[in-house]
């Protein structure tokens, strides 16, 4: 009876958890209608290219930005949740400031609904520079590395990340039928798009679905009654001492 009960709370937790995409796009079939780029162009990913994990790794084309540009992407209609997480490859491109002095300040920021959920300084230029983001386990993709756009050696190198991997971007609070997200490089350093800019791949989101009415319960109460069941069939068989 414990052991079925337990089932029952299990099978309750995963129906309040099931996850819905809300949206996707890998912009190889151009811009989607909820994006709104600013300045950012869609671009071959030149070096970028097979980076990440089966099934989802850069490819084709993606959607890049100059820093100090800021991407829209707005969610309308969107189902009964409590959560909604963001998933996508983020493209680190060229001389990156991190933190720094001078120039200070190439912060890649996310937010949701005009709150901060992600700002970080990324670096890319000189080892010794600071950058804020540490990415968790399985989320850096490359480092350093030259990938194409401002050419080979000096501060021309990119760096890879896997952003849905980050933990932090994941089954962030949120319950209103819109959701808006910005994405921009923002701080005292930031470039034309000639010396630095950052891009994206493979973006998604989605939510948290919060179960009907009494739906957990119907759960727990089939699984009760398949007990029940069982527990008469073994009745039933039982042989007469």
């Amino acid at each position: 009876m414990k052991s079925l009960l337990a089932l029952s709370l299990l099978a309750s937790f995963h129906i309040a958890q099931a996850q819905t995409t809300v949206f996707s796009t890998d912009f190889d079939s151009g811009l989607a209608a909820p994006l709104s780029p600013g300045t950012a162009t869609l671009t071959g990913v030149q070096g970028f290219d097979g980076l990440g994990s089966p099934g989802n790794t850069f490819g084709g084309q993606f959607l890049r930005s100059a820093t100090g540009n800021v991407v829209t992407l707005t969610l309308t209609n969107l189902p009964t949740h409590n959560t909604i997480s963001l998933d996508f490859l983020f493209a680190a491109i060229d001389s990156l400031d991190g933190t720094g002095t001078f120039p200070s300040g190439d912060f890649f920021k996310i937010t949701l609904d005009g709150n901060d959920v992600f700002r970080y300084s990324f670096a890319n230029a000189l080892p010794s520079q600071t950058q804020s983001y540490v990415p968790p386990a399985n989320v850096e993709l490359a480092r350093h590395v030259d990938l194409g756009f401002g050419g080979p050696g000096g501060y021309y190198t990119d760096s890879a990340y896997d952003l849905g991997a980050d933990p932090s971007l994941e089954n962030i609070a949120h319950t209103g039928s819109v959701a808006t997200f910005t994405f921009q490089i923002e701080g005292q350093g930031i470039q034309s798009i000639d010396d630095e800019s950052w891009a994206m791949d493979k973006l998604s989101v989605s939510v948290s679905a919060v179960p009907e009415p009494g739906m957990a319960g119907l759960a727990g109460a089939g699984l009760l009654a398949l007990w029940a069941a069982r527990s008469r069939t073994r009745r039933s068989t039982r042989q007469p001492r």
